[in-house]
């Protein structure tokens, strides 16, 4: 008979231990964080380009390179740095004419078309419209995606950070406060987010028989970053 009580009393504390470890357990907050901070942008990027159509690719060519020697020329006389020019895309096709319903002829090609693209970043924001007006007179007829950035985000990004988890922290203040207990620690937090540029400018730019007579209108505007944090906070009952 007592080595059955014994056995028993040894039963029960092991029965009860998980009940307990439960209710010991800390709660947790789940809360989202938004930071957001404003730029002034300082640099610009435009794609401009070239375009020829000639009976002969050689023809065509040699059309596309003299143009766009003059659109490196016109550049660099804008004070615009070597790496801050890049190809950005080059093609040659041919230009095809198919026969009309009804014609037995097969598809014939009529001239070849180069295209030459180059992406630009203009990093003094007074000369731009000075340097779209100069490479249109150059011979650009292909411009597109004018748009602005930063070029150094890094302290922005650590100031929308800071105030993102800012924003986490004092909601969770709040809920925690409304709810009777108090915030003990921050368990995990994750991040997204990224700057939200203005919709690039779309231009096509065809080649004016005259100098224009004043650069092209510009306004930068202002930028915005905005980080969002994904945080939980432990609990203290």
């Amino acid at each position: 008979m007592k080595k059955y009580l014994i056995t028993l009393a040894a039963i029960i504390p092991l029965m009860v231990s998980p009940s307990l470890a439960a209710e010991q357990q800390a709660g947790t907050i789940s809360i989202n964080g938004t930071g957001m901070v404003e730029m002034t942008p300082d640099l610009a990027i435009i794609s401009a380009g070239v375009h020829s159509r000639s009976k002969t690719t050689k023809q065509a060519l040699a059309d596309n390179n003299s143009k766009m020697a003059a659109l490196f020329s016109t550049l660099e006389e804008a004070g615009i740095d070597k790496k801050d020019m890049q190809t950005s895309n080059f093609n040659i096709h041919p230009e095809m004419r198919y026969p009309r319903k009804g014609e037995n002829k097969p598809p014939m090609i009529v001239g070849y078309n180069v295209n030459n693209q180059l992406t630009v970043k203009i990093r003094d924001l007074a000369k731009i419209g000075t340097v779209l007006t100069a490479l249109v007179e150059a011979g650009a007829n292909n411009m597109s995606g004018l748009r602005f950035d930063v070029s150094n985000k890094k302290s922005k990004l650590e100031e929308a950070r800071k105030a993102a988890l800012a924003d986490a922290k004092a909601k969770a203040n709040l809920y925690a406060t409304e709810l009777g207990v108090k915030i003990k620690r921050l368990k995990s937090l994750s991040e997204s987010g990224g700057y939200n540029a203005p919709r690039p400018m779309m231009m096509k730019a065809a080649r004016m028989e005259m100098a224009m007579d004043a650069p092209v209108p510009v306004a930068e505007g202002s930028l915005s970053l905005s980080i969002n944090v994904n945080t939980t906070w432990e609990l203290d009952n």
